[in-house]
């Protein structure tokens, strides 16, 4: 054999051996870096207007916000929050009456061993589904922070508030995704608080 044969043997074992430890190789990164979907067991559901029953006293960005409630039976790693806002005055097959809907979930506190003349339970927020800038997304994660007692998903009632810029009159509907327990809705008829 010459030296030029010898040259491509060792060359074709070389490329037959690092073709497969490079796949390997190129696999584990792209599975480690991967983000995964997360896997939700029970799904309930929330639907309402913009009317005067789910009018909220507090407002988001001076604009009138609506408000449901819902309890958590369990403690939540993570909740997913879908809300979908149609603007009921549109009435054309042709035009889309999607709006954009801004939310804010809050956790109820009971407050009361620290304020006994004051008010009994408040909300903090714990979530929202926009940014400074006010671009909104139609879903939304919200998972526990370990080291925030505020913040944890236990179980208790909770709050969205929301609101719609585009439209005064609109309906929603709002999917609470979670996996320890199935969410109790509404929260105000299963002994919530408003």
């Amino acid at each position: 054999m010459s030296r030029r044969d010898i040259r491509r043997h060792h060359t074709a074992r070389r490329g037959a051996v690092l073709v497969p430890v490079a796949l390997i190789l190129f696999a584990a990164c792209g599975s480690a870096t991967e983000k995964r979907e997360r896997d939700y067991i029970y799904k309930a559901y929330i639907r309402g207007t913009s009317s005067k029953e789910n009018l909220s006293k507090e407002k988001i960005d001076n604009h009138p916000s609506y408000e449901a409630y819902f309890t958590l039976e369990k403690d939540e790693e993570c909740v997913k929050i879908t809300v979908l806002a149609k603007n009921t005055a549109v009435m054309s097959a042709y035009v889309d009456p999607t709006v954009r809907a801004s939310y804010v979930l809050e956790k109820a506190i009971d407050v009361s061993r620290f304020n006994p003349r004051g008010g009994r339970i408040v909300y903090a927020e714990i979530g929202r589904n926009f940014d400074v800038n006010w671009k909104s997304e139609r879903e939304t994660v919200v998972c526990s922070v370990k080291g925030d007692p505020l913040k944890k998903l236990t179980p208790g009632p909770y709050r969205i508030r929301l609101t719609v810029f585009q439209a005064k009159e609109f309906g929603f509907s709002i999917a609470i995704a979670t996996n320890a327990a199935q969410a109790m809705v509404p929260a105000a008829a299963e002994g919530g608080v408003r």
